[in-house]
């Protein structure tokens, strides 16, 4: 999934366009009736976060009353004159109060600007795009945005005032109408992503569909054998040596010995074979290592049996480990925390 981002906006902005009044000022009210016009208001506040703060301040659209202050108050904390300190401390206030004048100014103009462009017709806004932040947004941004969420051809109308609202309300420092917008544009993004994700694994599911069978048939027949453990989540292990040992915790370093095979024997990985025993950590693998892991005690050998979705899922893992594979593995649990080996 393409990410939203604030893109190289310096590269296609012509700063005198920025500064083209268009009168009146832009208010920070916004109107959130529905759930568009809250994502709409939520991306405007997100983008203001995530890059487009920082470009105003490169463009001197905005200045930064932080820095004048923090400049001003150190030469205030160096002056041991007490007449010096007061004249600085004026001329500071004075400084600020005309740096936030400008940018009460330059942020009408500014906003006034991006909202025609959000608004021009679309021949209009696909030649604003090379000059203008509006034209970047709404000419490319927010089209992305939307396709990403209601798909291609929706009839879903982007909020543009309420958009602008929540940039007004960032630039001017002002309350949010939401409580921690950003959270809430990204929150609905990782939906986005979750259900694309989703919708993605289902049709390679169709294409998969004999290898899925072949596990799931290896799996049922497995079960019924003799020794064979199936875990609620599915994963198959047998004893084939009991160690006496501990177990390992999640966060702990283990080291063990493991031949790794697909269903019809082909070996894909194999410590035992290049005799030289793997060391990492019980969460850094997958989900069906990092379960067994923790029951076997130290001195254990298992044989394991990981469903598709407990090892590689939909993803696969390199040529031979395929999309929704069933693998085997031969485990010995070594140690538990090993000592690093000297060379």
């Amino acid at each position: 999934m393409k990410k939203i981002q604030v893109v190289a906006l310096s590269a296609i902005v012509a700063v005198g366009a920025l500064f083209t009044s268009c009168g009146g000022n832009i208010s920070t009210d916004a109107s959130l009736k529905t759930g568009l016009d809250t994502l709409s208001y939520a991306f405007g506040a997100s983008l203001y976060e995530q890059g487009l703060s920082m470009h105003l301040q490169q463009l001197g659209i905005i200045g930064d009353t932080m820095s004048v202050k923090a400049n001003f108050m150190q030469k205030i904390q160096a002056e041991t004159d007490s007449l010096k300190k007061k004249d600085l401390e004026k001329e500071m206030k004075v400084k600020i109060d005309s740096v936030v004048k400008a940018n009460n100014r330059n942020i009408s103009e500014f906003l006034n600007g991006l909202k025609e462009s959000l608004s021009a017709p679309e021949s209009k806004a696909a030649y604003m795009a090379g000059i203008s932040v509006g034209g970047q947004i709404g000419g490319q941004m927010v089209p992305g945005l939307m396709q990403q969420i209601y798909g291609e051809n929706t009839k879903e109308k982007f909020n543009n005032d309420a958009f602008i609202a929540a940039l007004a309300t960032a630039m001017k420092n002002g309350k949010f109408a939401v409580s921690d917008p950003s959270a809430v544009f990204n929150t609905k993004m990782q939906e986005v992503q979750a259900k694309q994700q989703a919708k993605q694994e289902e049709e390679l599911k169709k294409q998969y569909e004999p290898q899925i069978a072949e596990g799931e048939k290896f799996l049922a027949e497995n079960k019924t054998k003799e020794g064979v453990v199936t875990l609620s989540d599915g994963l198959q292990y047998k004893i084939v040596k009991e160690g006496k040992g501990a177990k390992p915790a999640e966060t702990d370093m283990v080291k063990v010995n493991y031949h790794g095979t697909l269903l019809d024997g082909t070996v894909f990985d194999s410590s035992v074979e290049r005799k030289e025993p793997a060391v990492f950590s019980v969460n850094r693998v997958i989900k069906g290592w990092s379960e067994v892991l923790q029951l076997m005690p130290v001195g254990s050998k298992w044989t394991v049996y990981i469903p598709y979705d407990l090892a590689y899922g939909s993803r696969g893992s390199g040529e031979q480990i395929k999309p929704f594979s069933t693998l085997v593995f031969d485990v010995e649990l070594l140690e538990i925390n090993p000592k690093p080996t000297v060379r």
